[in-house]
């Protein structure tokens, strides 16, 4: 017999077995060829319309920040400018003035009591302190920026160092002398110190002298106004506007640079052994710092540029320098914050008398000199 073969085209022999047996190459082009956009539903094309138009938009504001922060010089000193600018999309200034606005609400006087027991109970206050009824506070901020009975935060006499200005947990401390220094904000993430101050301490310093450095964070439940540590003179105000990221401890260790670019307010002048400055750094809600002999601070205002982006750093020159006592009051937070104290110490005869992760209060002793 005599085989007579048939020549088929390829596509024409492919038709006639089932999908399964046709090759998977040519089978996913098949499909592909079939996909067309506006077959898919129109939610679903919404959908991905909005999706890359939000991706355009964050990449090009990201881009754009960086860009800003190289061109002004990168003041803050900021290590990886695209961490900050997350951080600063989760956090923004606009969130705590929203929270602020709230924290100023008006409260029932049938509800203050609980409101504000209740909270003193979730973050361990002691409402017992506390110097009026908890009923006479109109608002919640009123209440967070509390006054104590008089001697319950007796002031210990250490003619020769320095006791705390705020009820805080001690999360870092040491020495520095070098110049341009980063020192930790907390053990794994550190900051500036130039930029963080405005200036370089180390030009201060007196021959014999060195740099301490104590960082305090105040808790929700801590008591949140500022007295002075010493006998101590103020001759320089610098008011940074910045971020307003968290400061508790465990966030701080994760990101650095979070001092040098939050808001703060950078108290500069002299104590016994040298130059003092004491920087208060305003936290995520509300951010607000006040000084009690100047009642002109406003901080985390609506139009400010912050600093590290090219914006003003406010500075006021005390004509007739502040004297303060230790003890005697210098202002305060109006929710979360950190004080940190960078100041002139003789070198190798000034000894802390707390360690890290110590509580202390206000009054208590935080150093001296031997």
């Amino acid at each position: 017999s005599v085989f007579v073969g048939i020549v088929f085209p390829r596509e024409l022999a492919l038709s006639n077995f089932p999908e399964p047996w046709a090759p998977a190459s040519l089978s996913r082009k098949m499909k592909f060829r079939r996909f067309r956009w506006m077959e898919l539903p129109k939610r679903k094309r919404q959908a991905a319309y909005l999706g890359s138009t939000v991706v355009s938009f964050t990449f090009v504001l990201n881009y754009k920040f960086k860009e800003c922060v190289e061109v002004v010089g990168n003041p803050a000193q900021i290590q990886n400018p695209n961490t900050i600018w997350w951080l600063r999309l989760a956090y923004g200034r606009m969130r705590s003035r929203w929270f602020g606005s709230l924290s100023e609400l008006h409260v029932p006087v049938a509800l203050r009591s609980s409101l504000y027991s209740t909270f003193a109970w979730r973050y361990g206050a002691n409402i017992d302190e506390v110097r009026y009824p908890l009923d006479s506070f109109r608002s919640f901020q009123e209440f967070f920026c509390r006054a104590l009975k008089d001697n319950v935060r007796p002031i210990q006499h250490v003619p020769n160092g320095m006791v705390s200005p705020v009820d805080a947990q001690v999360v870092n401390q040491g020495f520095f002398t070098e110049s341009g220094a980063r020192i930790e904000q907390v053990k794994g993430a550190n900051y500036s110190v130039p930029a963080f101050l405005g200036f370089e301490p180390v030009d201060y310093l007196k021959e014999g002298s060195t740099l301490a450095y104590v960082v305090l964070y105040l808790a929700p439940g801590d008591y949140h106004r500022i007295h002075a540590p010493c006998d101590l003179q103020f001759k320089v105000g610098r008011h940074f506007a910045g971020e307003l990221l968290p400061v508790r401890p465990s966030f701080v260790s994760r990101f650095s640079d979070i001092f040098s670019i939050n808001e703060r307010l950078v108290l500069t002048g002299s104590w016994k052994f040298g130059h003092m400055n004491m920087v208060a750094v305003a936290a995520a809600n509300v951010g607000g710092i006040y000084l009690d002999w100047d009642e002109r601070l406003k901080t985390n205002r609506l139009r400010d540029v912050v600093s590290h982006c090219g914006g003003d750093v406010s500075t006021k020159q005390f004509h007739d320098p502040v004297k303060l006592a230790p003890g005697a009051p210098v202002g305060g937070f109006r929710l979360g914050s950190t004080v940190v104290m960078v100041f002139e110490v003789p070198k190798d005869n000034f000894k802390w008398s707390v360690n890290v992760g110590d509580k202390i209060k206000v009054g208590e002793t935080l150093g001296l000199v031997e």
